[in-house]
C-alpha cells in the first residue's frame, strides 16, 4: 500500500523522503489523504498533533501544481497566525522547490517591496492569512490573474477558525473570490479531531454541490500515556498548613528541571505571575542552575514570543536555552517548538479537543511517553478536567458551534464588496454572501434589512441603483490605511511596550493608567521597570530589572462548559467508580463530589427535577448554552427568578409567599419541546427582544438593533440544542421529602 501511494507523488518529494530517511516513510492520514486529494475531491484532514496532516496535503497538492505550473498561485494555503506561516514556509519552500514549484510568504511583516515582486511575479504558492487576502483583494484590481488558475485552497487550524468571527471572514472570502475567478476550487481544510465533521465539511463546501469527505485515521501506534491531575487541598484553619497555590508552585518548579516543558497558565495576568513566582523560587531556592522561562500570549509582542519558541528548542546550552514556555491557549495551535517532555495545565479547562491538541505536544520522541500533569486548587475545576481528561482517554472530542447568522460579518463583507467592485448592487451582493455557510439562516429580508439600515445611517451610499461606500464607513473604517476594514476583530485599548527601541508587548491601559511612575511588571516573563509613559501616544518605555508584579489585561468573555464535557462530569459524579489518575487528595475530593449527585440517579436520557415548593432544580448536566437558554425562557416567561451553570438550572419563586408551580413549569417545557427547530418561534423572537446589548463587534455599529440582538443571542444561547435535548430527554420528579 504505502509503495503504491508514494508512487503517486512527485519525483522530487520522493527523493525528499528518501535522502531525509524517514523512518516508516508516510504516515497512515498521508497514505489515505494522498489519494483522495489527488483526485481533487473536498476534504477535511482530521488528526491529532504531529500525525503529518501538513505533509498529507502539501505533497498531493504539490504534485498537481507540478503537473500544469504556470504563471500565477495554484495553492493557496490560509493559516490563523503569522508565526504558523513563518513555522511552515521553510518546510512549504522545500517541498515547493522538490516539485520545481515557487513558494511566498504574505503577511504584514513582510515588506512592500517584496509583496510588489511577488504580485508580479506570482507564486505558485501563497501562504497568508485571511486578513493579508483581504488586503490583496481590495487593494490589488487585477487581483484576477494573480489567482487565475487557482487549484486548491488550503485551510490550516480550521478548528480555530470555524466557529470565531475570522473564520466568517474566511469562508466569505473564498466565496467571493471563487465567484470572481468563475470557477471550482478544490477546498481542504486541515483539523484537529472535533466532533461535527460533517457540519465542517457543509462549511468548507459552501456554494459548492462537493460536500467533500472527513479523511481520518486512528493511529495505529497507540503511545504509553503519564497522566495525572494533582489537587492540592488549602486547609485554611490550620495555621501550620502550607497554602494550597505555595505547594502547587513548588510542585511545579520541581518538574522542570533538565525538561522541557509547556505550561498552559490560563490568563495572560496568571501567566505572568507564575513567571514571576518561578523567577522569585530561583533566588529563593539559590539554584546553581535557574530555571528559565518565558511567557507566550498576545500581548507579549513578536520578538518574545518567536524568541521564547527557538529557546525552548535548544539542548544542553544553559545559557541560550530554556527550561519552560508559560502559555495562554497561544501554544495550542500548530507552532513547532520542537520535542516537548511535559504539559502541564494549571486549573481547568472545558474542551477535549483542546486537551487532545496540548498533550499532542509530548511523547514524540520514540520510547518516551505522552506527559500530562493537571494541577488543581479548586474542586469545580478538578471536576472538569477530571471529565475533559476522561473524553480526552477515550478520543472524544466536542462539537464546534458554528455561525450561521452573523450579521455583523454580512455588513463587513458588503462594505468590502463595494470597494472590491468600485460599487455593487444588492442583487449581486447578495448572490455572492448568500453562499457563505455563516449566513445559512439569514434571508433576503433580513440583508435588504441591512442594506437600508446601511444606507439610511449613510454607511453606504446609493448611486444609479449601485452601492458604494458612504461617508461613516470612510471615517469609521478606513482610516489609518484600511487596518480596521481588514481585520474583523477588536483588541482593548492597549500600551505599547518598548525597551528603547526593541518593541516589548503590550499592557491594557486600565493597568497603565493605575499606577504611578516608576512601577515594576513581568511581560513575556521578564521583570521590567515603566520609566517613563506617554499617554497620549500610549507607550510604556522600560528597562529590564529583577522584580516585577504580573499586570491585568481586561476580557470580556468567559469559556462555555460544552455539552460533552458536562454530560461526562454527570457520568463520573454519579458513578462510584473515582478515575486511577487523580492523586489521593484528588480522589478525596472527587468522592466528595460524588456524594452530592449519586443519590440524584441522574443518568444520560434523564433531567432530574427536584423540588421544595420555593425553590426548583432541573438537574440536566447539559452544558452551560443549553442551560442558559432554558433559564432565560422560565424567566422571561414569569415562571420564577432562574440561574443556570453547566450542570443544571435553579427556579426560584419570585417573594417568598410564591410558591412554584411545577405543572406549570413541565407545561411550560412541553411546550418548547414541540417547537420545530427550523421554525422561527416565538420562543426565540423573546429571546432576541430581551437580549442584554453587549459588544461584540466594531460593525455592530452598522446593525438595526434587532439583528444586533439576533447575533448576540446566537452567540449565547442554543435553541436548537435545546429542543434536541428535550427531545431525548425524560424529566423525573423528585420531591423533596422534608417540603411539606
Amino acid at each position: 500500500m504505502q509503495a503504491d501511494v508514494i508512487s503517486l507523488i512527485h519525483p522530487g518529494l520522493k527523493k525528499l523522503i528518501y535522502e531525509k530517511g524517514w523512518k516508516g516513510g508516510l504516515t497512515d492520514i498521508q497514505k489515505t489523504a494522498i489519494p483522495f486529494i489527488l483526485n481533487g475531491e473536498n476534504c477535511i484532514i482530521e488528526a491529532l498533533t504531529a500525525g503529518g496532516k501538513t505533509e498529507a496535503v502539501f505533497f498531493p497538492c504539490l504534485t498537481k501544481a507540478a503537473e500544469t505550473k504556470n504563471d500565477s498561485v495554484q495553492i493557496l494555503y490560509l493559516a490563523p497566525l503569522r508565526a504558523l506561516l513563518n513555522d511552515i514556509e521553510l518546510r512549504a519552500k522545500e517541498y515547493s522547490e522538490a516539485c520545481g514549484l515557487h513558494c511566498f510568504k504574505w503577511h504584514g511583516d513582510v515588506s512592500q517591496k517584496e509583496k510588489i515582486t511577488a504580485f508580479n511575479n506570482p507564486p505558485n504558492v501563497l501562504l497568508t492569512t485571511p486578513e493579508s487576502l483581504e488586503a490583496i483583494l481590495l487593494r490589488k484590481p487585477n487581483w484576477q490573474d494573480f489567482f487565475r488558475n487557482l487549484q486548491t485552497i488550503i485551510i490550516d487550524e480550521a478548528h480555530n477558525f470555524a466557529p470565531v468571527d475570522r473564520g466568517c471572514h474566511l469562508i466569505t472570502l473564498i466565496e467571493r473570490l471563487c465567484y470572481k475567478l468563475d470557477k471550482s476550487v478544490q477546498r481542504i481544510a486541515i483539523t484537529a479531531t472535533i466532533g461535527n465533521p460533517n457540519e465542517m465539511l457543509k462549511w468548507l463546501a459552501g456554494s459548492d454541490k462537493n460536500i467533500g469527505k472527513r479523511i481520518f485515521v486512528e493511529s495505529a501506534h497507540k503511545k504509553e500515556k503519564d497522566f495525572q491531575i494533582q489537587y492540592f487541598y488549602d486547609n485554611t484553619e490550620d495555621e501550620n498548613e502550607i497554602p494550597a497555590n505555595y505547594q502547587r508552585l513548588i510542585n511545579l518548579y520541581d518538574l522542570l528541571p533538565y525538561k522541557k516543558s509547556i505550561i498552559f497558565g490560563g490568563s495572560r495576568t496568571n501567566c505572568e505571575s507564575l513567571a514571576s513566582a518561578i523567577n522569585k523560587l530561583n533566588s529563593l531556592k539559590n539554584r546553581a542552575i535557574p530555571i528559565k522561562v518565558r511567557t507566550h500570549h498576545s500581548s507579549v509582542s513578536k520578538y518574545y514570543r518567536e524568541e521564547a519558541e527557538k529557546r525552548i528548542k535548544i539542548k544542553n546550552d544553559l545559557e541560550s536555552g530554556i527550561d519552560s514556555i508559560i502559555s495562554t491557549s497561544t501554544l495550542e495551535l500548530g507552532i513547532d517548538i520542537g520535542h516537548l517532555d511535559h504539559v502541564i495545565q494549571l486549573d481547568s479547562i472545558t474542551s477535549s479537543s483542546s486537551f487532545l491538541q496540548r498533550v499532542g505536544r509530548t511523547g514524540r520522541r520514540q520510547d518516551k511517553p505522552q506527559f500530562f500533569r493537571g494541577l488543581i486548587l479548586d474542586e469545580d475545576d478538578l471536576v472538569l478536567l477530571t471529565a475533559v481528561l476522561s473524553l480526552g482517554l477515550k478520543g472524544v472530542s466536542e462539537n464546534l458551534y458554528l455561525p450561521r447568522r452573523a450579521y455583523h460579518i454580512l455588513a463587513h463583507q458588503l462594505i468590502c464588496l463595494c470597494l472590491q467592485n468600485n460599487g455593487i448592487n444588492s442583487k449581486k451582493a447578495w448572490d455572492i454572501l448568500s453562499r457563505s455557510y455563516c449566513f445559512s439562516q439569514v434571508n433576503i429580508g433580513e440583508f435588504n434589512e441591512l442594506v437600508s439600515f446601511m444606507l439610511e445611517n449613510n454607511f453606504l451610499r446609493d448611486v444609479d441603483g449601485e452601492l458604494i461606500i458612504g461617508e461613516l464607513s470612510e471615517k469609521v473604517f478606513l482610516g489609518a490605511n484600511w487596518q480596521k476594514l481588514f481585520a474583523v476583530f477588536s483588541s482593548g485599548p492597549l500600551y505599547e511596550v518598548f525597551n528603547e527601541k526593541n518593541h516589548v508587548g503590550n499592557l491594557d491601559c486600565n493597568f497603565v493608567e493605575s499606577m504611578e511612575v516608576p512601577f515594576f511588571f513581568i511581560l513575556g516573563g521578564i521583570d521590567w521597570e515603566a520609566y517613563n509613559v506617554k499617554a497620549d501616544s500610549r507607550q510604556v518605555f522600560a528597562r529590564k530589572t529583577k522584580a516585577g508584579n504580573a499586570p491585568r489585561w481586561k476580557t470580556f468573555n468567559g469559556s462555555d462548559v460544552p455539552i460533552e464535557t458536562a454530560k461526562e462530569v454527570g457520568k463520573l459524579l454519579s458513578s462510584t467508580d473515582v478515575p486511577s489518575f487523580l492523586n489521593a487528595e484528588g480522589k478525596t475530593c472527587f468522592q466528595s463530589a460524588q456524594s452530592r449527585i449519586i443519590n440524584l440517579n441522574w443518568s444520560n436520557g434523564h433531567w432530574i427535577l427536584t423540588n421544595d415548593f420555593h425553590q426548583s432544580e432541573i438537574v440536566t448536566f447539559a452544558g452551560d448554552k443549553i442551560n442558559r437558554t432554558l433559564a432565560i425562557l422560565i424567566k422571561l416567561f414569569g415562571l420564577g427568578q432562574t440561574s443556570s451553570d453547566y450542570k443544571s438550572i435553579i427556579i426560584k419563586s419570585s417573594n417568598s409567599e410564591q410558591v412554584l408551580n411545577i405543572d406549570n413549569i413541565l407545561f411550560f417545557i412541553n411546550s418548547i419541546k414541540e417547537e420545530s427547530p427550523a421554525n422561527s418561534s416565538r420562543f426565540l423572537l423573546k429571546l432576541e427582544k430581551n437580549t442584554k446589548s453587549v459588544f461584540f463587534s466594531k460593525f455592530v455599529k452598522c446593525l438595526p438593533d434587532n439583528l444586533i440582538s439576533a447575533s448576540i443571542a446566537e452567540k449565547s444561547y442554543n435553541f436548537e440544542g435545546l429542543i434536541q435535548e428535550l427531545n431525548t430527554n425524560e424529566i423525573i420528579i423528585k420531591i423533596d421529602s422534608n417540603s411539606n
